[in-house]
């Protein structure tokens, strides 16, 4: 019984060698982010905060607009009121 309990020591010893030698082996790889990559992702970062800005700037000119035009009906619509509140008079 002494030998067998040995042996089977021996044969888990062998075994966990070959597992640990099979895990170094296949250890799994560091990946780094390669120069390209972070060059390829400023590139889109700053074409996107252009394009944000652009369309900002677009919109704000168009509120402009409307906000011009709004302004030129209401005063017209304040002066023939405030017109037609002096003919009453």
């Amino acid at each position: 019984m002494g030998e067998e309990k040995e042996r089977e020591k021996e044969i888990e010893e062998e075994i966990l060698e070959k597992l640990e030698a099979e895990l170094v082996e296949k250890a799994v790889p560091v990946v780094t982010t390669p120069p390209e990559h972070t060059k390829l992702l400023e590139r889109i970062n700053d074409m996107d905060e252009r394009v944000e800005f652009v369309a900002g700037e677009l919109w704000q000119r168009q509120g402009e607009k409307i906000g011009f035009t709004m302004g030129l009906l209401y005063g017209v619509m304040i002066g023939i009121v405030t017109y037609v509140i002096f003919l009453m008079a």
